[in-house]
C-alpha cells in the first residue's frame, strides 16, 4: 500500500467523522415528525417555513445579522490599521503591536466574555446590538490583522517610490497604490470575522437580555430544553450562510488575480 494512499484515506475518514454530525442535523430538519428522528421519518419543508415565519427566529436572525456585519466592518477598520501600524509604524515596536492584535486568540473565551460583560454593563452597552457587535469584532481583529499584515509584507515598497516619485502624494499613494494591493487581505478577513461573530454562543451569552437574542443562543437553549426539528433547521441555515462566505472568502483572491489579468 502506497503512503499516498493512505494518507488520502486517513484524511478522508477524518472528514467523513467531521462532517457527519452535520450532516445527521440537516437530516433531522427535514423531518415531518415532530421529533428529531435520524434517518427522518418522513420528508418536509414545514420547519423552515416556520422559523422564517416566527418570531422568535426572524427576530434572533435580524440579530445576529446586524451584529455579524457590524463586527466584520469595525474588525476590517481595526484589524488595517494596526497591520500599518505593525508593517510600516516607527513609534511602536512591531512585535508590540503584533502580540495586542492576536491577543483575543490567546485569551480563553468564557474569560473575554465575562469581562466584556462587565464593561458593556458599566457603559450600558449590555442586550443590544453595538455591545455585541463591538465584543465580536475584538475576536475578529487577528483575523483581519494577519491576512492584511502578510499582504502589506508582499507589496514591493518601489512600486509605492515610483508612484511618489512621479508626483503622487503619499495620500494618493495609499489610495491608488497600496490599498487596492491590500482590499482581498482585508475583505478575507473580514468574511472570517463575520463567521466568527455568526455562530458565537458564549460572549453572546453574557451580553445578550430578555429581548435581544442571538441565533446561537437561542439554539443553545433549545438543545438544553428539548430541542425540536425547526432546531436543526436553523442550525442548518447559520451552516449554510457560514459555507457560503466561506466561499466568498475563497473566490476572492481568484476574482483578484482575473481582474489583474484582464488589466494586463
Amino acid at each position: 500500500m502506497k503512503p499516498g494512499f493512505t494518507v488520502k484515506a486517513i484524511g478522508l475518514l477524518m472528514a467523513a467523522i467531521f462532517v457527519f454530525p452535520t450532516i445527521v442535523v440537516v437530516g433531522t430538519s427535514f423531518n415531518a415528525s415532530t421529533l428529531i428522528l435520524f434517518p427522518p421519518k418522513g420528508w418536509s419543508t414545514k420547519w423552515y417555513q416556520e422559523i422564517f415565519t416566527t418570531s422568535k427566529w426572524t427576530d434572533a436572525f435580524q440579530a445576529s445579522l446586524k451584529v455579524a456585519v457590524l463586527a466584520a466592518i469595525i474588525a476590517m477598520v481595526v484589524g488595517t490599521l494596526l497591520a500599518f501600524t505593525a508593517a510600516r509604524g516607527k513609534l511602536i515596536p512591531s512585535s508590540v503591536v503584533t502580540m495586542l492584535a492576536v491577543l483575543p486568540v490567546v485569551v480563553p473565551t468564557v474569560v473575554a466574555g465575562l469581562g466584556f460583560y462587565i464593561v458593556a454593563v458599566r457603559i450600558d452597552l449590555s442586550g443590544g446590538v453595538l455591545g455585541l457587535a463591538l465584543a465580536h469584532s475584538v475576536l475578529g481583529v487577528p483575523y483581519v490583522f494577519i491576512n492584511v499584515l502578510a499582504a502589506l509584507t508582499a507589496v514591493e515598497r518601489n512600486v509605492e517610490e515610483a508612484a511618489r516619485i512621479c508626483g503622487a502624494s503619499e495620500f494618493v499613494t495609499l489610495q491608488r497604490i497600496t490599498l487596492p494591493l491590500i482590499a482581498p487581505a482585508a475583505v478575507i478577513g473580514g468574511v472570517l470575522a463575520f463567521i466568527g461573530s455568526w455562530d458565537e454562543v458564549i460572549i453572546a451569552g453574557f451580553l445578550n437580555s430578555p429581548t435581544f437574542h442571538t441565533l446561537p443562543v437561542i439554539i443553545f437553549g433549545e438543545v438544553r430544553s428539548g430541542a425540536e426539528p425547526s432546531t436543526s433547521a436553523v442550525a442548518s441555515t447559520v451552516t449554510l450562510v457560514s459555507v457560503l462566505m466561506l466561499g466568498i472568502a475563497a473566490g476572492v483572491p481568484a476574482l483578484r488575480r482575473k481582474k489583474l489579468w484582464r488589466k494586463s
